[in-house]
C-alpha cells in the first residue's frame, strides 16, 4: 500500500511540475485531447524503470578515475597500453578512465502528419508512442546527469540539465507543430549523441541525405523506428480503400490480400536498407511496434546512450 502511495505521489508531483512550467489549468491539461499530461507522467515512470534495469552507467572518457581495463584494439597506440597489466598475461590491455563531463544528447521526434496514424483504436498512434519513448529517454538521461535537448519545436537547439528541467523539455516537445521538417544537422554538436524517432518510411534518397549530413558532424546516432503492426504485415482482406495521410491521394484495391506478400517483402527490404544506411553513417537502428511494450527497445537504447549494461 505504501508503494502505491509513493507511485501516486510521484505521478502527482510530476504532473504538478509540468502544469507549473506550462501554465496548464487543472481541468483542460496541455492538449484538447486530454492525453498529454498522462503521457508525460507515464514517460517519467518508464524512465525510472529503465534506470533500475540498467546499471554500470559509467563510460570511458578523459577523467582521472580508473574505470576498467579493455583489450587493446588493432593498431592501438603504444602510449595507451597499460604495460604492467599486459605483462600478467599474453594480451595487451588499455586502462580506461571514467568520463567526467556530461554528454549532450539531442532528440528529434518526427513532427510529420503521418505519425498520427494507427490501424485500430486499441493502439496508440505512432506519434503518441514516439513522444512517450522520446520523453522517457530524455527524462532518464536528465536524471543520470546528462544534458538533453530537442531539434524541433519552441525549444529547438537548447540543452537542458537536471531532472527539474524535464517539464520544460516536455513542454517543448508537446507544443511542436505538425510539419514535414527533417532533422537539422546544424543542431548536432560534434561528438554528441543524437536520437531520431520516426517511422522512417521515407524515400531512401532522403534517408541517405539526412544520415550523411548528420554523420558528417560527427555524432553517434540512434534511430528508433516506430511502426504500427499493420505496416509490418498487411492484415486486410477484400476490397479496401487507402487514403493518404499527408496528401489527398488514394488507392482502392479489390483484393488487398493478393498484395500482402509483395508488400511485406518490400517492407523487409526497406528496413534492411535503413539498417545498411545507418551502418554506413555511424548509426544504429532499433525497430519497435506499437502493439509491443516500449520497455525492451528503450532499455537497449538507454544502455547504449548511458554506457551501461542491462541488469541480469
Amino acid at each position: 500500500m505504501f508503494d502505491r502511495w509513493i507511485r501516486r505521489k510521484a505521478a502527482t508531483s510530476a504532473e504538478a511540475r509540468l502544469r507549473a512550467a506550462t501554465g496548464a489549468d487543472a481541468q483542460g491539461g496541455l492538449d484538447a485531447r486530454g492525453l498529454l499530461p498522462p503521457l508525460v507522467v507515464e514517460a517519467e515512470r518508464i524512465a525510472r524503470q529503465m534506470m533500475a534495469g540498467v546499471h554500470g552507467q559509467r563510460r570511458a572518457g578523459t577523467g582521472e578515475d580508473f574505470w576498467q581495463y579493455r583489450p587493446a584494439e588493432p593498431h592501438e597506440p603504444a602510449s595507451r597500453i597499460d604495460w604492467r597489466q599486459s605483462a600478467r598475461g599474453d594480451s595487451y590491455w588499455v586502462r580506461e578512465r571514467e568520463a567526467e563531463g556530461a554528454q549532450q544528447i539531442m532528440f528529434w521526434c518526427d513532427p510529420s502528419a503521418s505519425m498520427d496514424w494507427r490501424s485500430t483504436s486499441t493502439l496508440p498512434t505512432k506519434r503518441e508512442r514516439a513522444m512517450l519513448c522520446t520523453l522517457a529517454l530524455a527524462s532518464a538521461m536528465l536524471r543520470g546527469g546528462e544534458r538533453a535537448g530537442l531539434m524541433s519545436g519552441p525549444e529547438a537547439g537548447r540543452h537542458f540539465s537536471g531532472p527539474q528541467s524535464y517539464p520544460r523539455l516536455a513542454q517543448g516537445l508537446l507544443f511542436t507543430k505538425t510539419d514535414d521538417s527533417a532533422p537539422r544537422a546544424d543542431f548536432v554538436r560534434s561528438h554528441g549523441r543524437l536520437v531520431l524517432v520516426s517511422d522512417f518510411l521515407w524515400p531512401l534518397a532522403q534517408l541517405q541525405d539526412t544520415l550523411t549530413a548528420i554523420g558528417a558532424r560527427p555524432a553517434r546516432t540512434e534511430l528508433l523506428c516506430i511502426l504500427d503492426p499493420a505496416e509490418i504485415s498487411l492484415p486486410y482482406r477484400g476490397r479496401v480503400h487507402f487514403e493518404g495521410v499527408e496528401s489527398r491521394d488514394g488507392l482502392t484495391l479489390p483484393a488487398v490480400e493478393e498484395l500482402a506478400p509483395a508488400y511485406e517483402a518490400a517492407m523487409r527490404d526497406h528496413i534492411a536498407a535503413l539498417r545498411d544506411l545507418a551502418g554506413d553513417n555511424h548509426a544504429s537502428v532499433t525497430v519497435h511496434q506499437t502493439d509491443h511494450s516500449p520497455m525492451p527497445a528503450l532499455l537497449g537504447l538507454y544502455a547504449r546512450l548511458s554506457g551501461g549494461r542491462l541488469a541480469a
